[in-house]
């Protein structure tokens, strides 16, 4: 059978550092929202437009972040088998927020997503690692044996995740790293789960240009925003057929944002996103 693999891995976070503004500045800014309110209200947040949905998409679904090569549609087909290995402490917590994230995206997506057992094989692992042991599980675990892609993941990463694909684009595997000791020193745990976790949905690629997204390594986003809730119901939509090219994917999705139903969804989606998964819960 033939396969492909797709890697991916969050980067550390940029910098940026501000001066405190002056009192009379302080003042300027406070008084922008009540003088420019009237018409922001009156028209949508950029994320709603439809054409920045369907770029989005396009852009995290069919491009991938270690290969200038544009891939037709993937996605699950099939359910989805996970199993947790604990190589780091704090087993319970970690467990508790991969819980809540996959039922999170298995409402969202409509797969079904289950622990895995002894009937059923685990096609979804997911590893709770140090920084120490980071090299050797590229090597044994993601099967790498380019010494200097290993030693450039092992160097400027902070989580990863790669899947294979079927002949037919379908995914069939997927494999998370989470070195915790390196996530929680650029305080990224908890954004490594949600953002690996998605990615492996079938949206690999980061891209500056999409935002607020899990799928952008510069903003700090912890947990789904409206923009990511409305990309992942679309790339689970029956429509968005395995294997779609660029071309056809772009006809299909903007069919779908036009139906009513999907206009609702994303004047709600923000509201939605949000009241399932880990904000709820760490938002109280």
């Amino acid at each position: 059978m033939h396969k492909k693999i797709y890697l991916k891995s969050g980067l550390f976070p940029t910098t940026v550092t501000f001066e405190r503004p002056s009192s009379w500045l302080l003042i300027f800014f406070c008084l922008i929202p009540l003088l420019f309110s009237s018409n922001i209200l009156a028209n949508k947040v950029h994320w709603q437009e439809p054409n920045y949905i369907v770029n989005s998409f396009i852009d995290v679904a069919l491009n991938n972040e270690y290969s200038t090569e544009v891939s037709p549609l993937r996605k699950w087909q099939q359910p989805i088998y996970y199993s947790i290995i604990h190589r780091a402490a704090d087993k319970e917590l970690h467990q508790k927020i991969v819980e809540l994230h996959l039922n999170h995206l298995s409402s969202i997506t409509g797969v079904d997503i289950a622990a895995a057992n002894e009937v059923n094989t685990a096609n979804l692992t997911i590893i709770f690692s140090t920084e120490q042991q980071l090299e050797q599980e590229l090597q044994h675990d993601f099967l790498l044996a380019d010494q200097q892609q290993i030693g450039q993941l092992t160097r400027n990463s902070v989580c990863l995740a790669h899947f294979s694909v079927a002949a037919d684009n379908s995914i069939e595997k997927a494999i998370v790293i989470i070195p915790v000791d390196r996530a929680r020193a650029h305080a990224k745990l908890l954004s490594c789960v949600v953002e690996e976790l998605t990615q492996i949905m079938g949206l690999p690629n980061d891209s500056d240009k999409v935002f607020p997204s899990i799928f952008n390594d510069k903003s700090h986003n912890d947990y789904l925003s409206g923009l990511d809730y409305l990309l992942l119901n679309l790339l689970y939509d029956e429509r968005m057929s395995v294997g779609l090219n660029q071309t056809q994917a772009k006809q299909t999705l903007q069919q779908l944002i036009q139906e009513p139903s999907f206009k609702l969804q994303i004047e709600q989606a923000e509201q939605t996103v949000n009241r399932q998964g880990l904000f709820p819960l760490l938002n109280q």
